[in-house]
């Protein structure tokens, strides 16, 4: 049992392929023409007073295949012809499978003196076009013929769905009014079948009707609103559909990271980029509408799918998003080469090649048209709230349903399936709109993923807002570990600017105020880096701050600080790691410092030479050097993070070490230094820090430092 849908699709698949390979059943057509050959000619249709009212041009014309300009004639002899009626299909008269050209003749007379002198025919319901004869004379035509032909027509399953109505005036200009009579000639030319073709088709398939041109236009008026009124549903919807899409557009170019609004935007926008090719098809010829369905079909499948693992929480299953990301190159590729068959005039070809084509380009994209589902039994073995609960079994079955539909209206023509019918057949009817279960489903489908999306973007927001306040507090944190305004260095002066990449960063800097060391006093100056950015980097760097300070108070020795950092920072940061360097200033001038992975500072523009040494945090016995140097009145060391030289402009060019020399051979402050990188292109977080030997020691340090050791 389980084994039979397989094979009821591998057999339907086939036999539409068996279908397309063979060549056109003419002998279906000689049969046809057998069968109503020897009807007697038919008597004139004798049109009494039309006034202001129309007639329909009914009752039985005369029918032939074929094409032939003498047909147009009015003397020519019709009276051997078959006879069929308009408002039917000719394959249902005994003319099967019949694609091109046929011609229709009625004698037709006006007899009233008052007959209109703007005599105008309605035309509607033409498979696919034709061109109208008023006694030989070409009045007027409803799409255009071979060799360049052009025509209107809906995609859509059922039959009857008929083109836009059109205008046809008989009467030549300044025409008197008066008693009438002569021929109508129809030239009727159908196109080559599409995999989509159904049963029953061709020709005039909706009477004519004849009136003067205002009774005419009243007609067309009528029978435009009947159309407004019968897809209503379908306008409001699409309407609905359109400003959600256009919606969801605008706030994905807001912040481009949110890729479920951008499918959001997709998928509502399929019902209006298809409303002129299924809802109204008067808007653009059949070869585009058809051209255009199957890409804008598969846009609508992929979005939907990519709305479904946003939606229904699949995305963190990175296996179903690959293969999720697979299927959907494949069911877009296979529906753009399928639209790609109208690049090419395949009307003149020969029709079992172009329809060998389509069908082999759309049975592909049908087989993944309902990957939906195996999304759907993902979600199942979740635990879902009531909307995903909805927007589940809605895509599933809507899936299913077009699907399926899609399947056995496509078989039809070729092996007589009529399952899609209880697809397409409206199971009731408001204010003359039809509901059949694929516009039911799809309008279920979309109030779910809406209703989906509110709940979604709802809980993103309340996430956000939890996510901001977490980062208020770590700006918080950060700017108490990092100090705005700088305690006061006996002997030098210190100038310092931080700008974090984000709302918070990963440099840090400290100025420690130490009460022994070599000279019996000084201050610790300390720079550093955490890999990463945001919030994970901002709490590693409070663990190494308060660290930082905890040594402070037991060695004043910077190889001894680092070490202590290091034991402590690893095992901690996961795959990363700090960079840190760490100064002792001496108020006589004496400089000792120890790096641990940093970038060396420069003295009086010129990098300064120490040992290399390992970050911090990736082994847990890391040795570190203490080097020592002395200062002089004037002499400024620049410390900084790699945030300054990672600086790149638009062109994508780094700022460097060639204008990092450059500028500081300008002697900037810090400010001055972060700015020229936030100016040039700022991509990480920057901090600069400036200490310059005072020539001596100013009277508000020491009152300072004597405030500080009190």
């Amino acid at each position: 049992m389980e084994r039979r849908p397989q094979r009821l699709l591998i057999s339907q698949a086939c036999a539409l392929l068996a279908a397309a390979a063979m060549p056109l059943a003419t002998p279906v057509f000689a049969q046809g023409a057998a069968l109503a050959v020897h009807a007697p000619a038919a008597s004139p249709l004798i049109v009494p007073d039309l006034g202001r009212a129309t007639a329909p041009i009914d009752g039985r014309w005369q029918f032939h295949l074929g094409d032939n300009p003498a047909w147009a004639l009015p003397a020519f002899d019709d009276s051997g012809w078959a006879q069929i009626e308009t408002g039917r299909d000719w394959e249902t008269q005994g003319f099967r499978g019949h694609t091109g050209f046929a011609w229709y003749r009625r004698h037709v007379v006006f007899s009233s003196a008052s007959t209109p002198a703007d005599l105008s025919l309605l035309l509607s319901g033409v498979e696919n076009a034709a061109e109208v004869y008023w006694n030989g004379r070409l009045v007027g035509s409803l799409g255009k013929l071979p060799p360049d032909p052009w025509w209107q027509s809906p995609f859509t399953f059922s039959p009857g769905a008929l083109d836009w109505p059109q205008i046809i005036p008989l009467h030549a200009p300044g025409s008197p009014a008066g008693p009438v009579a002569g021929v109508l000639a129809i030239r009727v030319w159908m196109a080559p079948y599409t995999a989509f073709s159904y049963e029953n088709s061709g020709g005039l398939e909706a009477t004519p009707s004849v009136g003067s041109e205002e009774a005419v236009a009243a007609l067309e008026t009528t029978a435009h609103f009947e159309w407004l009124k019968s897809n209503l549903y379908q306008i409001v919807t699409t309407c609905v559909a359109g400003i959600v899409a256009f919606l969801a557009l605008l706030a994905w170019l807001r912040n481009r990271r949110r890729w479920m609004l951008l499918w959001l935007a997709l998928y509502t926008a399929h019902p209006v980029l298809l409303f002129p090719i299924v809802v109204a098809p008067w808007m653009m010829s059949f070869r585009w509408g058809y051209g255009l369905v199957a890409p804008l079909v598969g846009l609508q499948d992929v979005s939907l799918w990519f709305l479904l693992l946003y939606l229904l929480g699949l995305r963190d299953n990175r296996r179903l998003v690959k293969w999720t990301t697979r299927v959907a190159v494949v069911c877009m590729a296979f529906n753009c080469l399928d639209g790609a068959l109208q690049l090419f005039d395949w009307t003149a070809w020969p029709n079992r090649l172009f329809l060998a084509a389509d069908i082999t380009f759309t049975i592909p994209a049908l087989a993944v048209q309902v990957y939906s589902v195996v999304l759907v039994l993902f979600a199942f073995r979740k635990r879902l709230d009531g909307a995903r609960w909805f927007l589940a079994i809605t895509a599933m079955l809507a899936d299913l349903d077009f699907g399926f539909g899609n399947w056995f209206s496509m078989g039809n023509r070729w092996i007589h399936l009529t399952w899609y019918r209880p697809f397409v057949t409206p199971l009731f009817t408001i204010g003359g709109n039809g509901f059949d279960p694929f516009t039911i489903l799809n309008s279920l489908l979309l109030a779910a993923v809406i209703y989906a999306v509110w709940r979604y973007q709802a809980d993103q927001a309340r996430r956000q807002s939890h996510l901001d306040e977490e980062y208020r507090n770590a700006q918080e944190l950060q700017r108490i570990l990092i100090p705005e305004s700088l305690p006061s260095v006996p002997g030098y002066a210190v100038t310092s600017a931080y700008r974090p990449a984000q709302e918070v960063g990963g440099d840090f800097f400290q100025i420690i105020a130490i009460e022994f060391g070599p000279s019996g006093g000084g201050s610790l100056a300390v720079v550093g880096d955490v890999s990463g950015k945001g919030l994970k980097a901002a709490m590693t760097v409070s663990l190494i701050v308060g660290a930082l300070r905890s040594l402070a108070e037991s060695t004043c020795d910077p190889a001894e600080i680092l070490v202590g950092l290091n034991r402590r920072l690893h095992g901690r940061l996961q795959t990363g790691f700090a960079t840190c360097l760490v100064i002792r200033l001496d108020a006589d001038g004496t400089c000792a410092m120890a790096n641990a992975g940093h970038l060396p500072p420069f003295r009086n523009g010129q990098e300064l030479d120490l040992p290399p040494a390992l970050p911090l945090g990736l082994t847990a016995d890391a040795a570190y050097e203490t080097t020592s140097l002395r200062l002089y009145p004037g002499d400024r060391l620049t410390l900084y993070t790699d945030g300054l030289l990672e600086a790149r402009n638009p062109d994508g060019e780094l700022f460097g070490f060639d204008r990092l020399h450059t500028l500081l051979s300008t002697h900037p402050d810090a400010q001055q230094a972060v700015d020229a990188a936030v100016h040039f292109g700022q991509e990480d977080d920057v901090t600069v820090l400036t200490l310059t030997r005072e020539a001596v020691i100013r009277p508000e340090t020491l009152r300072a430092t004597a405030a500080a050791e009190a």
